[in-house]
């Protein structure tokens, strides 16, 4: 894949809800099939099983990043 720039986690702006830390990582690429693929893949139930007590959320093309 090509000019896909992938940014650190960082702390949302709004870190932490109701005991809960969020954190925002921001990738920039064209969306197309290989990367909705890949999406698809980091974001499995079997994936995201190997990380206790998280929860993953993509937005695709966010409106705002607030």
């Amino acid at each position: 894949m090509e000019n896909v720039l992938i940014y650190k986690p960082v702390p949302a702006p709004i870190d932490k809800i109701q005991n809960k830390y969020r954190w925002r990582m921001i990738v920039k690429c064209k969306v197309n099939a290989k990367i909705l693929d890949l999406v698809k893949y980091g974001t499995t139930d079997a994936q995201i099983a190997k990380m206790k007590n998280t929860l993953v959320i993509v937005d695709i093309n966010p409106n705002s990043l607030m």
